[in-house]
């Protein structure tokens, strides 16, 4: 990648004295320090510099060429790269795979030529890299994006979206508040992809954080493996997710993998960081380019100038799971000589009554840094108002107090429109995160403590062995249906030591009193039929049978349901259950083998409480998979049910992705439900569903 970055020479193929071929010239000829080479046949020169017929025709060697010519041309053009040499090249022309069929197969013409030369390509249809602290601009953006003024930062941005990336980096730089380092724009991303630049970036000591606007991931196995090692925070925002779906919703599994749950699940679970909207995916990197929490649960301090305000904070903290500081003595004495005698102070501390008294700026300057020398403080969070006074606060001296104490200071400012901006620039260029809004503090707030968790549990657990580390070669699975039936199925899970409720076959009814009695009643009987999984809708399930009569009527009428499809009958004990759990693994076409665990039974994909992992797992991995879900308090034993024995759970976990892992040809697993009583976890039901083909 450091070629793409940091060439020593470039060649632009398309380069012409108008409109994007200028662009391209002229932005490389404001900052690059190394040789251009603009390539036209038709012209001598453009801005002075000697132009060429071919890349072919350029002395000396070429690091890297920028393709900005029609796309039928671009096949030609790349070959001459190659014939010259040139092992780095970015096309930033359209009319490619994103247009349709003919696109794609030009597209397929440049991926044949590259792959014969060993070329990486960056793009196509994309703006290409736009690198403020390098000033190395490899766009045909307008160059008013320098004239303007780029504000230089160590955020970083990958986007997909060719045109959302200058609509971004152009809003961005207007504003004046937050500085980039790298924008690389990716486009179709025949090559060089999310995955290549993520890894660049995150090893780039001039980059803090990494955010990516994606419509799909092609490597996201790779991707979360990288995000799961990763020591700076990622923040990713994907499109597309409302149309996506479970491409074949034959089990639970399957079915809940679908509107974007699986990778939103194995993303989080890698440490990134999710965002909904566009501004907020930047709210989310700034702040966390700028903030870094040292304690679990951290307490939290609010200062306000309104009731009301403190009130509305207290309620989105609590939502987000954050302890309110009680404050300790000493800061509520040197508070109380602020404030009127009538006047308690407590946390929130709404400091208006000490403004009627002392003034705006005195109340502040005495009270926050109180705050910040309270050893029962974590963080402080600051309302302030603006264009009150003409003087702002002294917030440099608040933010060095608060660097030197080791506490993060987030504010929330409202006022007169054009102070609120200046205040806000000055904030950005102290490292000093600032909002409009009290939600979005807060939620900020909340994924920096998620960043620092997550690295204080890699630094407890580094390097767990994964479980198929010391899985055997597994036997061959028994040829038969794509679809098992759940006999076979739990017969495969219970060599992988997966526990599974007893049960037996029973050809008839006779067959089935000697199940029964071998299992103690009550029994269940269940009607298996081929290539079906949802046997309770189709009416093959009866619970409770305590009898002999009883026993035999339900077989009869099993057996004639199932007569026609040549199915067979099961008995089965029926266990207490206390409620019920779902497990399934799912080999999915983004992120491979993925184990999912949630809250399960026939209401499943009415709740839809699940969340994906990448499989195989180690023991840690399934715990924090056990716990992710929305409903753990469920686990932890809900009105008097004894806990989710964890380790058990964690266990059926781990060998359900080695086993999922182990047989390439599975495409879905299925348990549910995980029964569970006296916190032990069953599987009562279970599918295996192999690929198609």
């Amino acid at each position: 990648m450091k070629s793409f970055f940091h060439p020593e020479s470039v060649a632009v193929i398309g380069a012409s004295p108008r409109k994007g071929g200028y662009n391209i010239i002229a932005n490389l000829l404001n900052g690059f320090k190394g040789a251009v080479y603009p390539v036209n046949p038709n012209y001598g020169e453009i801005e002075g510099l000697p132009c060429f017929a071919s890349v072919e025709q350029i002395p000396g060697p070429v690091e890297l060429a920028i393709i900005f010519i029609p796309a039928p041309k671009v096949p030609d053009a790349l070959e001459a790269c190659a014939r010259k040499g040139i092992k780095r090249v970015m096309i930033e022309s359209a009319g490619f795979a994103e247009v349709g069929a003919d696109g794609k197969a030009i597209q397929d013409r440049l991926k044949a030529v590259a792959e014969a030369s060993n070329m990486r390509l960056w793009g196509p249809n994309c703006m290409g890299l736009v690198d403020v602290r390098g000033k190395n601009l490899f766009t045909f953006m307008s160059p008013r994006l320098y004239k303007d003024g780029l504000l230089e930062g160590k955020l970083s941005l990958i986007v997909q979206s060719g045109m959302l990336s200058a609509a971004f980096i152009a809003d961005l730089m207007g504003r004046k508040k937050i500085g980039m380092g790298q924008v690389c724009s990716i486009g179709n991303k025949m090559d060089v992809d999310e995955c290549d630049l993520l890894e660049y970036l995150l090893d780039d000591h001039d980059t803090d954080v990494v955010a990516l606007y994606l419509e799909s991931i092609r490597r996201g196995e790779l991707f979360a493996k990288i995000a799961a090692k990763a020591r700076k925070p990622i923040v990713a925002l994907k499109g597309g997710r409302s149309s996506a779906g479970a491409k074949a919703a034959m089990s639970h599994t399957s079915s809940l993998s679908g509107n974007s749950r699986l990778l939103d699940s194995v993303l989080e679970l890698s440490g990134v960081v999710l965002a909904r909207d566009f501004f907020q995916m930047i709210d989310l990197a700034k702040t966390l380019a700028m903030t870094r929490l040292t304690k679990p649960a951290p307490r939290v301090a609010v200062l306000t100038f309104s009731g009301g305000a403190g009130i509305l904070t207290c309620d989105l903290l609590e939502n987000h799971g954050f302890e309110l500081a009680g404050l300790s003595p000493d800061v509520v004495d040197r508070l109380a000589d602020l404030f009127p005698s009538w006047m308690p102070v407590s946390n929130p501390v709404d400091m208006y009554p000490a403004i009627e008294r002392h003034g705006r700026l005195a109340t502040y300057d005495q009270a926050v840094p109180a705050a910040l020398d309270d050893p029962q403080v974590d963080v402080v969070l600051l309302h302030y108002p603006v264009g009150v006074e003409t003087d702002f606060i002294d917030l440099a001296g608040l933010k060095e107090k608060a660097d030197r104490v080791n506490k993060p200071l987030l504010v929330w400012t409202l006022g007169l429109r054009d102070a609120t901006e200046e205040f806000k620039e000055l904030a950005y260029k102290l490292n000093v995160p600032c909002f409009d809004e009290l939600s979005r503090m807060v939620e900020c707030l909340a994924a920096a403590e998620k960043f620092s968790r997550v690295q204080r549990e890699r630094n407890a657990s580094p390097g767990a062995v994964r479980a198929s580390d010391h899985v055997q070669p597994p036997p061959a699975l028994a040829s038969g249906d794509r679809v098992w039936d759940e006999y076979q199925s739990k017969r495969l899970l219970s060599k992988w030591n997966i526990p599974v409720v007893e049960e037996r076959l029973a050809a008839t009814a006779a067959e089935a009193e000697e199940a029964a009695r071998a299992l103690g009643y009550p029994v269940v009987l269940k009607g298996l039929v081929p290539g079906g999984v949802h046997k309770t809708e189709q009416g093959l399930v009866r619970l409770g049978i305590t009898s002999n009569r009883d026993l035999e009527t339900a077989f009869g009428e099993l057996r004639e349901k199932i007569r026609e499809s040549n199915g067979r009958i099961l008995a089965q004990r029926q266990v207490r259950i206390e409620y019920e759990l779902i497990a399934g693994y799912l080999r999915d076409s983004q992120f491979g083998p993925c184990v999912m665990f949630g809250v399960g039974g026939i209401l499943s994909e009415l709740h839809r409480d699940v969340m994906f992992a990448l499989a195989p797992l180690n023991r840690p991995e399934a715990l924090k998979l056990i716990r992710s879900i929305r409903g753990k308090r469920l686990l932890e034993g809900f009105r008097g049910m004894a806990p989710l024995d964890l380790d058990r759970m964690a266990d059926l976990l781990v060998n359900l992705g080695a086993l999922g892992a182990a047989y390439p040809q599975i495409e879905q697993i299925d348990i549910n439900p995980v029964a569970v009583a006296g916190g032990i976890p069953l599987a009562v039901d279970a599918s295996v569903i192999l690929k198609a083909d």
